[in-house]
């Protein structure tokens, strides 16, 4: 693991492969870790960025100077692509991480290279209804650390309230490794996470989709199809047209993490894509 210092504080990233960079943005509670099935095969031909973002899924918490709000992990991208001396890059993103990606992407245009969407917020879904009132729970005293204590309880992470309708490919031993685990250990991650869903409102979706109207770069939409209550098709077909220039697949077997679900049709479509 390597790690890049931002402010004065440390944002943790794995990087492999040479050529082209490509810069991952996962979601909210979720790792660097969700790419791995993906990253062997594209570290072939292109440089993979795979940053720990400070989502609840992080090692390392960032300081309470942090600004978490949408337009605060923005900032951060941008940041994170100076400390990394990139002047443009792809981005490839998944669940919450796409509503961030959109932000950045409606104001730093000129960074992208090509961006691979994948099942995520958009226009006035953020965040998605079944987990809206994760806004007022988090600033319900106690509520975070009895939460972290469920997620010890294994079987809790298939549950609908925790992962379960995410992915129907991760078992409850993988969601606690790659995704939960430092959530559960540190009370300072469990507040980075806290001030990150205190952020969420759809007023910053809803202007990236209007400002997205002039975004000229090739744009891939990898869109799992048995994602029926997180960001069901609908959402992404609105999603594909903000964009001008936009190719959209339909990914099958495969919930809200489609890399997980369905890896193999998502770095191939990957792959052709980032090819042309």
């Amino acid at each position: 693991m390597k790690n890049v210092k931002i402010n004065g504080n440390t944002i943790e990233y794995q990087e492999y492969g040479i050529g082209q960079s490509l810069i991952f943005i996962h979601g909210t509670l979720s790792s660097g870790q969700t790419w791995r099935k993906i990253i062997p095969s594209l570290s072939k031909k292109y440089r993979c960025i795979v940053p720990e973002w400070p989502f609840g899924g992080h090692k390392v918490a960032v300081s309470q100077q942090v600004d978490l709000s949408p337009n605060g992990i923005s900032d951060l991208i941008y940041q994170f692509f100076v400390a990394m001396n990139l002047s443009k890059a792809a981005i490839i993103c998944n669940d919450t991480g796409g509503a961030y990606t959109q932000i950045f992407a409606s104001k730093h245009q000129e960074m992208i290279s090509q961006l691979v969407i994948s099942n995520c917020e958009g226009f006035e879904i953020f965040p998605p209804k079944k987990f809206q009132s994760l806004q007022f729970m988090v600033q319900v005293p106690g509520y975070l650390w009895t939460m972290s204590k469920l997620f010890q309880y294994k079987p809790s992470l298939k549950w609908d309230l925790s992962f379960g309708l995410l992915s129907n490919a991760l078992n409850p031993e993988e969601l606690y490794e790659h995704y939960a685990k430092h959530f559960v250990a540190d009370d300072l991650i469990r507040e980075n996470f806290k001030r990150l869903v205190l952020g969420w409102n759809p007023k910053y979706t809803e202007k990236a989709a209007a400002d997205l109207k002039e975004f000229n770069k090739p744009v891939l939409i990898l869109w799992g199809m048995d994602d029926l209550d997180m960001f069901p098709l609908e959402l992404g077909e609105r999603i594909r047209n903000i964009f001008p220039n936009v190719e959209f697949v339909k990914i099958e077997n495969a919930k809200t993490y489609v890399q997980e679900d369905n890896p193999q049709d998502f770095v191939e479509n990957i792959h052709q894509f980032l090819d042309v």
